[in-house]
């Protein structure tokens, strides 16, 4: 079986967390498997779309288009799968109804389309199955023979860690007030932000780091405590709770937002912490603060979950089979 994966961008998280960590065992698994920016003049459309016979399946991952290039691509290809793991079906934070309805009729169409979707979280999978009877969820997921654990939670220094980008770092901005308060109580504190884009403190110290992929590991290891604020809105909903799943999956304890795929990774109290609002935030993260203990047993106990529940090995099979077997 050939499969012709369809991404957005070959260097953001989407694409290496639900396609490229993906193909060595797909491979293995007897599919030849070639990955494609999406088009986006008319000239390489045309050529993908004249080279879709060759293939047996089409995946495209996120990426939506217009109800008439979904038409032409359905007709050239025996097998259209779509995976999504953000609500591409709205605009991200956008009231505006314009930008939300041309969203959604995209969405649609791609939905009618598709024999199969693959959805990032249970709340995608409900904006879909209005459209199309073949939904499944396949979580994030990551290699944890890549992600090993932490070893030091007692370091004197205590630094709290958000990895992101610039599209998400007005959730970090929400709680910036509360990390500075803590600041103020707590000397020996300080922020790692790991992204493309950073915040400036006042009080509180602030270390900015770019991502780099070389580097992730080493950088999520040098955290103490994650976080993953959010907002309750129908994009946020979307979220599949990659940062924390990331930081879970190396023993870093985690306090996030209850909204959406986080109250689904995270049991509050059991594998890290909820805060949902200012007070919350400044009471969960000044008990982690002083306690390396409770930071060490969160920690465990997170990694515990990925390892049953968003590991890369555990999920492998389950994509195989529903690549493989239609009636999967």
């Amino acid at each position: 079986m050939n499969i012709l994966f369809l991404v957005a961008k070959l260097d953001n998280a989407s694409t290496r967390q639900r396609v490229l960590q993906y193909l060595p065992r797909l491979e293995s698994a007897g599919m030849a498997c070639e990955v494609l920016t999406a088009p986006t003049t008319i000239l390489a459309k045309r050529e993908l779309w004249r080279r879709l016979p060759l293939f047996h399946t089409l995946f495209i991952q996120r990426r939506l288009f217009q109800p008439w290039e979904v038409w032409i691509m359905r007709r050239g290809i025996r097998r259209l799968v779509f995976d999504f793991d953000d609500a591409v079906m709205f605009k991200d934070h956008d009231t505006r109804q314009t930008g939300n309805f041309t969203r959604r009729v995209k969405f649609r169409a791609m939905a009618r389309h598709a024999d199969l979707m693959i959805a990032g979280n249970g709340y995608l999978q409900a904006q879909a199955l209005p459209y199309c009877n073949r939904v499944a969820i396949l979580p994030t997921a990551v290699d944890m023979e890549r992600y090993q654990p932490k070893s030091d939670h007692g370091a004197e220094r205590v630094t709290i860690g958000w990895i992101g980008s610039r599209s998400t770092l007005k959730y970090l901005t929400d709680i910036q007030d509360v990390l500075e308060e803590l600041a103020k109580n707590y000397p020996h504190l300080q922020l790692k932000i790991v992204a493309d884009r950073f915040l400036t403190g006042q009080q509180l110290p602030i270390i900015a780091k770019h991502w780099d992929y070389v580097d992730e590991i080493a950088d999520l290891h040098s955290f103490d405590i994650g976080l993953m604020p959010l907002r309750d809105d129908p994009w946020s909903r979307g979220k599949c709770g990659f940062k924390l799943i990331q930081c879970m999956a190396v023993g870093v304890p985690v306090v996030c937002s209850p909204v959406g795929m986080n109250r689904e990774i995270v049991e509050d109290g059991i594998n890290g912490l909820w805060a949902g609002d200012p007070d919350s935030w400044f009471k969960a993260l000044a008990a982690l603060i002083e306690d390396p203990q409770r930071r060490r047993e969160l920690g465990t106990a997170g990694r515990q979950t990925v390892q049953q529940y968003y590991s890369l090995q555990g999920q492998a099979p389950r994509l195989i089979q529903w690549l493989m077997d239609p009636s999967a």
